[in-house]
């Protein structure tokens, strides 16, 4: 049986089909967390025969939900596709210009652990970026990322913790792993 899952937030919309177990975990994951309606937070629904379930979480769990149901338990496209240490060849030229201006803010801070509050303002006043002022915009910079390379490249590039003990909002900051090619991929561009 397959499962529908739809997820929809302040600039994001994204539905796949994916399997009855994978709408298991994402069931799982919802259940943890306890967002309050309209706090950064994206509505979350999945249906199909004799399943119908919806509930809001917050940005950083609706990025988890989207790395569920993009790889649904198989190999990332980036494992198939290389088995070098360096990024994809297309990486720098796939990126978005919101992306390119994430990792260039992310580089600005040079280590630094920043909200996404924070690196929406330096986009937008670092860089004249048009992005949105809720979470939701950045959360689907991030998933852009992780649906085009898997969660574990992503995670390389673009590091994340929770902020706080409630596990409603995320800071992020660049990866020790590819600082170095980001820096001088963005900056050859």
């Amino acid at each position: 049986m397959t499962v529908t899952m739809e997820t929809i937030g302040d600039g994001l919309t994204f539905e796949r089909e994916v399997s009855e177990s994978t709408a298991l975990k994402i069931m799982e994951l919802t259940l943890r967390d306890d967002v309050e309606t309209g706090q950064g937070s994206v509505a979350v629904s999945l249906s199909g025969e004799g399943i119908g379930f919806d509930k809001e979480v917050s940005e950083t769990t609706g990025v988890e939900l989207l790395d569920v149901a993009v790889h649904d338990g198989r190999q990332t496209l980036l494992e198939e596709e290389t088995g070098s240490d360096g990024l994809p060849d297309d990486f720098f030229d796939s990126l978005s210009k919101k992306q390119r201006i994430m990792l260039k803010v992310l580089l600005d801070a040079d280590g630094e652990w920043l909200k996404g509050k924070e690196i929406r303002r330096r986009m937008r006043e670092d860089y004249d970026a048009d992005v949105g002022q809720s979470g939701r915009a950045s959360a689907g910079i991030i998933a852009g990322l992780t649906r085009k390379y898997g969660e574990d490249l992503r995670r390389d590039v673009i590091e994340g913790r929770w902020a706080d003990e409630t596990h409603q909002n995320s800071e992020h900051r660049i990866g020790d792993k590819y600082k170095e090619e980001i820096r001088k991929g963005l900056e050859e561009q």
